[in-house]
């Protein structure tokens, strides 16, 4: 599908660039990194930072400094979104849980999800509608 100044079709926003975008109006200086700790955060909340750790590939001090970015007490830098709970069968092991203000992150975008739009429409000169050929949404064909 080319773009063409005489068509009446607009550019939509994809989800992942406006799910970024929500996230840096939390905090502009959200990394690619921190966002998807979030994201992994929100689908598995009560994660460890072990568990965290493995999932983003990412070595014990990585971690950490990503959690305190999320989390309060980081100075001017805290997002404020997440918060970490020791267990209390053991002291050791911390576990991850959205504080309100990541809740609310959290449903924003579910919302951009739900309403997201192709990146590519495989249809040749068909509208981009957000719907796949049968009829169904982006989200729930791709679920």
């Amino acid at each position: 599908m080319t773009a063409n100044l005489d068509d009446n079709r607009h550019r939509q926003r994809s989800a992942p660039l406006a799910a970024m975008e929500a996230m840096r109006a939390v905090d502009e200086q959200f990394s690619l990194l921190e966002a998807c700790g979030f994201l992994y955060i929100c689908e598995n909340e009560g994660i460890s930072l072990r568990e965290l750790g493995l999932l983003l590939r990412a070595q014990p001090h990585t971690v950490s400094r990503i959690v305190a970015r999320l989390s309060t007490g980081f100075g001017n830098r805290a997002s404020d979104l997440v918060e970490a709970r020791t267990l209390h069968h053991d002291n050791r092991v911390r576990t991850l849980h959205l504080t309100e203000r990541g809740r609310t992150l959290c449903r924003t975008l579910n919302t951009i999800t739900v309403q997201a739009v192709p990146l590519i429409d495989d249809r040749d000169d068909a509208p981009s509608t957000g719907r796949s050929a049968s009829g169904a949404s982006w989200a729930s064909a791709s679920a």
